[in-house]
């Protein structure tokens, strides 16, 4: 590319505004970075693919101000996991049932909620729409992509079809497994998904997205319900009972269970085709309709009747019906250059665990703050800084994967002897009180996500670095402090204001320590050199008893609060179970009793560490070790 002139020019180019490039420039906003969406949709689709985000998603959302509305618009709690095995009864007794409504997770919020994403996605956008600095274009396709050692060069229709050109220090490529970025432009130069897993899964399912309209005496005046006293609501829970069931069926595995918030009666039903099937018949509403029904038929002794009743089939609306092929995939590469994939375009997950918008809004966590540091740093070691998310990354897939894997065996196992000896592990594991607690915790027994050290990687690990930062419930020391109700430490940490990419957090044992600990942090401002700046500091006495002091210790001072202070607060826990097995000594513990961490901006710490010689010696070494020198 030689002629420049004609190119309007960007920070960040962003191909694709699905729930990851809405994530990725919602943050680039944050960082005050300028970024551009090209989206080929004039509008969000109403159809909802995704439907569940785990405790790292819902964490990301709070990171937008978006917390208010996670469980008034977005979704709701799914509650618990139940695996059972019935070809015909949805409320059949799980041989397995996972708890993912507790905060065990330690990110503070619940383990999963059931969303519908057009509304995740529009809420996103708002989310970025608040900076000046990020940009949508809808209704816009890409054409051509090249690039040179300084620049992306971008060619694209508009939505009236006029041929633009935009050119930016980055582009990352969120337009899926099929989009432009990946199948046109990586591919050729030796980009290739691959198998992620010896799991080796790779089938088609169906899925079934149905509105439910439950039956009232006056529609339907011949159901046997309504004598018995049953309501509306009532047969609704009935046909479409709460909790999310996995169906361990050996002829045709299934999941189910309702999304979104409630405000529509919305339920999910995927199920695999078997070998031999044609996915697109299978998809019909006569195909489904075999399948569904004997889920949706109980027997009539139950209800006084001599035949069997059937869920009414015109209170069943279906929205969605279509085959999806689910495998385990990552590409081999997520960046060549300047050019960077994110979420579906870099890898793929089956369904069972949930981990696909999940995994997509972890890789903008991760690259926006490092796009932000090349560039305000105009950096020309951009690769290391890729790099170092990729290889993270994918050490974090990993542990997505292996959460995905244990629900996906146990789905698809069929009629095995592997399928009998686990099921007979699992009873006798029920037995010890202590082993069914870990059953029952699921993937969050394994704790937060845990980098190993590699070189490169930005993050000391022989300094505790690597490791998400659990987050827990604080409140202002001072009664002097302006709104001092409870809090998430996140947004205490990190301030909409504040300057610094890292932030410092300092955990106090006495208050009494809190002048010596002001003192540790003078002259941090130079030795980081813009990467932290001692005035944001965040204090947090791990004492929830101090509280209510009349003096003015300062604005960043917090004391740690309780679960019931969280449950109390009618604001905070608006449609959310209250907190249960909830640590508030998590981070203290995470950190194994150090006093200073160095956090990241996606919640990774950095280093920690115990005295004031060490945070001294860490932060002269942050640029080096984030590859700026």
């Amino acid at each position: 590319m030689t002629s420049n002139d004609s190119f309007e020019t960007t920070d960040v180019l962003i191909v694709g505004c699905g729930p990851t490039g809405a994530l990725l420039t919602a943050l680039l906003g944050r960082f005050g970075i300028q970024n551009i969406v090209l989206e080929k949709e004039p509008d969000i689709t109403n159809d909802p693919r995704g439907i569940t985000l785990d405790e790292d998603g819902l964490r990301l959302l709070q990171e937008l101000g978006l917390y208010n509305k996670i469980y008034t618009e977005i979704g709701s709690p799914i509650g618990m996991l139940h695996f059972i095995t019935s070809r015909n009864d949805l409320h059949q007794k799980p041989f397995l049932k996972i708890k993912v409504n507790t905060t065990l997770g330690g990110t503070g919020h619940i383990g999963v909620i059931a969303h519908r994403q057009p509304v995740l996605e529009e809420n996103l956008r708002c989310a970025a729409s608040r900076h000046s600095s990020s940009e949508l274009r809808s209704s816009c396709i890409v054409t051509h992509i090249d690039e040179d050692d300084e620049w992306v060069y971008c060619e694209y229709e508009d939505s009236n079809g006029t041929r633009k050109k935009i050119r930016s220090k980055f582009l990352v490529g969120c337009d899926g497994k099929r989009g432009y970025t990946r199948k046109m432009y990586l591919e050729p130069k030796g980009v290739i998904m691959e198998q992620a897993s010896s799991f080796g899964y790779n089938e088609t399912w169906v899925a079934l997205n149905l509105r439910i309209t439950p039956p009232t005496p006056e529609t339907h005046p011949h159901l046997p319900f309504w004598k018995l006293g049953y309501t509306p609501e009532d047969v609704y829970d009935l046909y479409f009972p709460v909790n999310f069931r996995f169906i361990c069926n050996d002829k045709r595995p299934a999941v189910c269970g309702r999304f979104y918030n409630g405000v529509e009666r919305l339920w999910r039903f995927e199920f695999v085709v078997q070998e031999g099937e044609d996915a697109m018949l299978m998809a019909t509403e006569k195909e489904t309709t075999k399948i569904l029904l004997p889920y949706l038929t109980h027997g009539g002794s139950k209800y006084d009747s001599d035949h069997p009743i059937s869920f009414p089939h015109d209170c069943i609306e279906v929205l969605r019906s279509r085959p999806f092929g689910f495998s385990a995939r990552s590409c081999n590469k997520w960046a060549v250059g300047r050019v960077i994939l994110a979420g579906d375009s870099a890898h793929v997950f089956p369904p069972f665990g949930g981990q696909g918008i999940s995994s997509g809004f972890r890789d903008s966590s991760g690259l926006a703050w490092r796009l932000a540091v090349a560039i305000r740093e105009n950096t020309k070691n951009h690769e290391q800084l890729l790099s170092g998310w990729y290889r993270e990354r994918q050490q974090q897939l990993k542990v997505s994967l292996a959460k995905t894997i244990e629900n996906g065996k146990l789905c698809t196992q069929g009629n095995t002897w592997a399928f009998v000896f686990t099921k007979l592990m699992i009873r006798i594991m029920q037995m010890i009180p202590y082993m069914n607690r870990k059953l029952e915790a699921g993937p969050s027994r394994g704790g937060m996500i845990r980098y190993k050290a590699q070189e490169g990687l930005p993050f000391l690990g022989e300094f505790h670095g690597g490791r998400s930062l659990p987050q827990v419930y604080c409140a202002p020391v001072s009664m002097c402090v302006k709104g001092s109700g409870i809090r998430f430490t996140d947004d205490v940490i990190f301030g909409p204001n504040k300057r610094g990419m890292f932030q410092i957090l300092i955990l106090l044992k006495h208050l009494a320590d809190l002048p010596a600990l002001r003192k540790a942090l003078v002259g941090i401002d130079e030795l980081a050199r813009g990467f932290l700046i001692e005035d944001e500091a965040t204090f947090i006495v791990q004492d929830p008893e101090i509280r209510g002091l009349g003096m003015d210790v300062g604005d960043d001072v917090y004391r740690l609060a309780t679960g019931e202070e969280f449950a109390a607060d009618q604001v905070l826990c608006k449609g959310r179970p209250a907190p249960q097995l909830y640590d508030m000594h998590r981070i203290e513990k995470d950190l194994y009793g150090m006093t200073f961490a160095i956090v990241r901006p996606d919640r990774f710490v950095y280093a920690a560490c115990e005295t004031a010689e060490q945070l001294h010696s860490i932060c002269g070494g942050i640029r080096d070790t984030v590859g700026l020198e």
